[in-house]
């Protein structure tokens, strides 16, 4: 029995979402898990083997995890040869020197499979987790079989018996091993706070003041008056409030100063929190904080890459898209490329050409060229006023159920006929949409990308994407880590957090996280983002 460890029997699905715990060659443990497990044994039942060989032929992540953990068991075991009652005794151990790990593969003895009261299936996983587990505690407790299985039942957990623990993150074989007096534990990485790329912050009024009036605050200025303040990141922006109301200038009004003179963003090459340049010139309407520091980024054409985060209403899609389209109109870019983050495969398998194909998937970006057009273009505006003031005027011709004679009176086309024809004309001499498997292997040179829904990618589907950036373009990155349709992601492990971390502090991108007082789609929506807000952060 090698000396004593913490052991750690490994479950399926902790290989399979955290590879690194098997290091390769040249492959150190990941820095912050949730458990240190160097110096540790880690005990592999032939069941979990038995497993990941049943994935690898999937052509999927988790078939690509099984391949990579297979390949780097082999690695370690390869030319090791021990004789079956080492094996069966734990003691047939790889040491790992980078970590100072052993990593053990156990095969169930027989003996003491037949004797135990719990006796599962050779198709049931957990079961046969559960019962090598059984037998890592049997050996660590010093006892026979027999001894064992005489201890109440053989759920006995000795002194000895407790270095013993499953790691495990399903909840089903959690409860099950602990019916069965086992230890269990999850595993992940520790991951920071997620950064938003803003920082709301009260300041003195003499700092207020100075960056109000001359539109620049030196960062050696800033850490003077705000000392216990963490380092700012590249691109990161700074919202000035003041304690008092009184205090504010006589003119200030935050919502309706179009200078938002009172945000600034951290310039790095300036070693300056600079005022924002390109907001006020932005095509649309600002309404918020978020948005103003939203348009800044979008506008910046030293950014080459914005990610954006935040509930539904905020305004992530609409201003990504009415950006893309006045940029392509002043010959900014040549098009304006949409990638859906889909999470359905069934594309393939619906009518029409490509573009009807997009259509559903592309409806939030159409929808927001319509709803522009209505609050900026002095046309559809004045007839949309019109429409609310007079209806349809009095002057439709009606049958005798009361009914219009035609569906637009007096044979007039209806506002949304003609905002339909207009956004399609649009869409067809700006925009374009591809599935996100073809965009693979693209370059989106002089062309800005919007990502949409981007929390619904995966680690490795988001590195792909992120460098499909060209030449002279840009990508814009938009979801919301609350809202994850995608199977096998959460708040830690998606797209959108992935890239966020990826492309932290870098002067080319910036960062944007609008708050759930920051909805502007509806009321209702808003009083539903703040109350979900509120349950996330209910222990």
């Amino acid at each position: 029995m090698p000396e004593k460890r913490p052991i750690f029997v490994v479950d399926t699905n902790v290989l399979v979402d955290y590879v690194d715990i098997i290091p390769g060659t040249g492959v150190m443990q990941p820095e912050e898990p949730t458990i240190d497990l160097c110096g540790a044994h880690l005990v592999i039942p032939t069941a979990v083997v038995r497993e990941l060989s049943s994935f690898k032929k999937e052509k999927s992540d988790r078939g690509k995890a099984a391949r990579v953990i297979l390949r780097r068991l082999r690695e370690l075991v390869e030319g090791e040869v021990y004789s079956i009652t080492q094996t069966y005794n734990l003691e047939a151990s790889v040491e790992v020197p980078s970590t100072d790990q052993l990593i053990s593969i156990l095969p169930v003895h027989k003996d003491f499979k037949s004797k135990l009261a719990f006796s599962p299936s050779e198709n049931d996983m957990d079961g046969q987790i559960i019962l090598a587990t059984l037998t890592v505690m049997m050996h660590e407790s010093g006892y026979t079989i027999d001894e064992f299985l005489s201890k109440s039942g053989g759920v006995f957990i000795s002194k000895e018996a407790r270095n013993v623990t499953l790691l495990t993150n399903d909840n089903g074989l959690a409860v099950r091993a602990r019916e069965r007096g086992i230890k269990t534990s999850r595993y992940g990485y520790k991951y920071p706070k997620p950064y938003t790329g803003r920082r709301d912050l009260t300041v003195p009024k003499k700092l207020f003041d100075e960056f109000y009036y001359e539109h620049r605050l030196d960062y050696v200025t800033f850490k003077e008056f705000m000392p216990m303040e963490p380092e700012l990141a590249a691109n990161e922006f700074i919202v000035m409030n003041l304690a008092r109301e009184e205090d504010y200038p006589i003119l200030f009004n935050p919502l309706e100063n179009p200078e938002f003179c009172h945000i600034g963003r951290y310039d790095r090459d300036e070693d300056a929190i600079v005022a924002l340049r390109y907001a006020p010139n932005f095509p649309g309407c600002i309404k918020t904080a978020g948005q103003a520091i939203y348009a800044e980024a979008l506008m910046d054409p030293d950014i080459s890459a914005v990610i954006c985060t935040g509930p539904a209403g905020s305004g992530k899609t609409y201003m990504a898209t009415i950006y893309g389209y006045n940029a392509c109109k002043e010959g900014k870019f040549i098009g304006v490329t949409a990638v859906p983050c889909e999470t359905r495969n069934d594309i393939g398998a619906l009518p029409g050409d490509l573009d009807e194909k997009m259509d559903p998937d592309v409806q939030p970006l159409k929808n927001a060229l319509r709803n522009y057009l209505l609050q900026e273009d002095c046309t559809f505006r004045k007839e949309l006023e019109n429409l609310h003031r007079y209806g349809t005027n009095g002057k439709c011709t009606y049958d005798s159920k009361g009914n219009p004679i035609t569906d637009s009176c007096n044979g007039k086309r209806s506002i949304k006929e003609k905002l339909k024809d207009v956004v399609n004309l649009i869409w067809s001499n700006w925009f374009s949409s591809i599935p996100i498997d073809k965009a693979r292997g693209r370059d989106f040179a002089y062309e800005l990308a919007i990502y949409d829904e981007f929390q619904d990618q995966n680690i490795s589907q988001a590195d792909t994407l992120i460098k499909r950036i060209g030449l002279d373009g840009k990508i814009v990155l938009t979801g919301d880590i609350h809202q994850i349709h995608a199977p096998y992601l959460d708040e830690t492990n998606n797209g959108l957090v992935y890239a966020s971390r990826l492309l932290y502090d870098d002067p080319m991108v910036a960062q944007v996280c609008f708050t759930d007082e920051e909805v502007v789609r509806h009321p209702l929506v808003k009083m539903i983002a703040k109350r979900q807000q509120e349950n996330r952060r209910r222990p």
